[in-house]
């Protein structure tokens, strides 16, 4: 009898216990992880949810990838503002909601057709087209299960670089998802199958530089006279600056990003950057300062003269250039001229901003930008090695 009466108490204490872990500990973030984006998610999914809530007006800043406070408070506002659940997790419906709204305020309003003629509907660009805008319509992500025009330009665009095969029908499905997963791999990207806005920019990029897979077969010559592909080159629109003699390598330093520049500058400051592989110089204004240095052309003639000692395309590829500091002096640094993410210039050409690397510890980098961030330093240590035989051990 007291056994039964003692294991009937541990029963109920046992089914007690177990409610109210229920009560106080929610589901894990395990169970809805692969679906839902929440306080403490990173990549290129935040990226893009943090860029729609900052174009429709719910978050300030830039976006930088990390769901942090910030961002969960906007997606709050959105949630409450939508009628939808307010509980800051990005779920299925509220991701979908705020990408389409943010797409939808993105579009351009189109132009009405003459009385008496048919609307027509707006062409897919062709894969190379010059054009100021995205090739894809927007910079939204393009992934596995989409449909329509934007999967087909992206299908006609890998296509013509060689990484996929056959028609563009307009279906993300497992080809296309290796074909992403080949070009990401090919410029070393994240290799996900995710077409993000990097992935978008990268293909663009390409195909206006007429990139190419290595292992893809070359295209038959058109039976009509192809147009010649080496045209007389001519001064963009807007002009460049006038090349000039930069400083003397003597002068310039090797700056510490953390103790030297980084104390030394404030958004909204002038850099001067010179590239002796050239004699090109031009200003970026300072857009913010984390691991390195967010900036953004100045003028459309800054962003022109940049892309030109560049080699006239957008790319990730870096190089080693001198950058006067506002207090005069010259460091040594490494950046790229591909525009991503969010700029505040409008007028400059340039649709984003981009990277100014200064020296860091190669652990420090190691640590927090294994790829980039690395790659930059790299550049910057070989360089300083050529200019002055000193070679950089830390």
């Amino acid at each position: 009898m007291k056994k039964r009466r003692f294991l009937n108490r541990f029963l109920c204490l046992l089914c007690l216990g177990v409610f109210l872990c229920a009560q106080a500990f929610p589901p894990a973030l395990a169970d809805y992880a692969a679906t839902t984006l929440h306080n403490g998610s990173q990549g290129e999914e935040v990226r893009e949810l943090q860029q729609a809530l900052i174009d429709l007006g719910f978050l300030k800043g830039t976006a930088d990838g990390k769901f942090g406070t910030n961002t969960e408070n906007a997606v709050r506002a959105f949630q409450k503002k939508n009628k939808l659940t307010v509980d800051g997790l990005a779920g299925t419906t509220t991701k979908a909601m705020i990408l389409s709204q943010a797409e939808a305020k993105r579009k351009p309003t189109p132009t009405t057709a003459p009385t008496g003629s048919p609307a027509q509907p707006t062409a897919t660009p062709a894969p190379g087209s010059d054009t100021t805008s995205s090739l894809f319509g927007t910079y939204a992500t393009i992934r596995k299960g989409q449909k329509g025009d934007r999967v087909k330009t992206l299908q006609r665009s890998l296509i013509t670089l060689g990484y996929l095969k056959g028609s563009a029908d307009g279906v993300f499905g497992n080809g296309t998802f290796k074909a992403v997963k080949a070009f990401q791999k090919a410029k070393k990207l994240t290799a996900d199958g995710v077409a993000g806005k990097k992935t978008l920019l990268a293909i663009q990029t390409a195909l206006a530089g007429g990139a190419s897979s290595p292992t893809a077969a070359p295209t038959a010559a058109p039976t009509a006279a192809p147009v010649d592909p080496t045209p007389a080159p001519t001064e963009p629109e807007g002009g460049l600056n006038p090349k000039i003699n930069g400083p003397s390598g003597s002068s310039v330093q090797l700056l510490h990003w953390f103790n030297d520049v980084k104390p030394s500058i404030s958004g909204g400051q002038h850099l001067m950057v010179y590239d002796p592989s050239t004699g090109y110089s031009w200003t970026v204004r300072v857009l913010a300062r984390g691991r390195h240095c967010d900036a953004e052309p100045l003028t459309k003639q800054d962003t022109n003269t940049m892309v030109t000692a560049f080699g006239g395309v957008n790319t990730w590829n870096q190089k080693a250039v001198y950058v006067k500091l506002p207090d005069g002096r010259w460091s040594l640094a490494s950046t790229h001229d591909m525009p991503h993410d969010s700029g505040t210039i409008k007028d400059n050409g340039f649709n984003g901003h981009l990277c100014v690397h200064f020296l860091r510890d190669m652990d420090e980098a190691k640590k927090n930008d294994p790829k980039y961030g690395v790659a930059n330093q790299e550049t910057i240590r070989k360089y300083w090695k050529k200019l002055t035989g000193q070679e950089i051990t830390d």
